[in-house]
C-alpha cells in the first residue's frame, strides 16, 4: 500500500458548498489530507501550490469548467494529477468525454459517498505505487 506515515493530499474542485463539505468530510474521516477549490481558476491554483495526489473534480464550475481544467492538467507534467469526476453530468457522451480527457474515474451526482472513498482509495493505491507522488515541500 502507501508508504508508512504518508498522508495523500487529495483537491475537492466543486463549486456547490455543500457537496464540497460533504464530500471533504468524508475524505478526512478516511484519513486524507483535503483542499477545496471552488471554481476552475481557483482549482488550477491549488494544483500548482499543494501538489495534490488527487482531484476530485466537478464539471460544472464557474470561470473554467472542469473539462477545461482536466484538459490543463494534463497538458503539463508538473500539473498531471491523477482526476476522479465527480459530476451531475450522466449522459454517456459527458462520460466519455471526460475519461478520453484523462479521467481516472467518473462518479454521477447523487453518489455513495462509500463508493467515493473506494474509487479514491484504489486510484491512489495504484498512482502512489508506480511513483507519481509528488514531493511535498511544507
Amino acid at each position: 500500500m502507501m508508504k508508512s506515515g504518508y498522508t495523500p493530499r487529495i483537491l475537492v474542485a466543486d463549486d456547490d458548498p455543500i457537496v464540497q463539505q460533504f464530500v471533504s468530510s468524508i475524505l478526512m474521516e478516511n484519513g486524507y489530507e483535503v483542499f477545496t477549490a471552488s471554481d476552475g481558476r481557483q482549482a488550477l491554483d491549488m494544483v500548482r501550490e499543494i501538489k495534490p495526489d488527487l482531484v476530485i473534480l466537478d464539471l460544472i464550475m464557474p470561470y473554467r469548467d472542469g473539462y477545461e481544467v482536466l484538459r490543463l492538467l494534463q497538458e503539463k507534467d508538473e500539473t498531471k494529477v491523477p482526476v476522479i469526476i465527480l459530476s451531475a453530468k450522466s449522459r454517456e457522451e459527458d462520460i466519455i468525454r471526460g475519461l478520453e480527457a484523462g479521467a481516472e474515474d467518473f462518479m454521477i451526482k447523487p453518489f455513495n459517498a462509500l463508493e467515493l472513498v473506494a474509487r479514491a482509495r484504489k486510484v491512489l493505491a495504484r498512482t502512489l505505487n508506480v511513483g507519481m507522488q509528488w514531493t511535498h515541500t511544507s
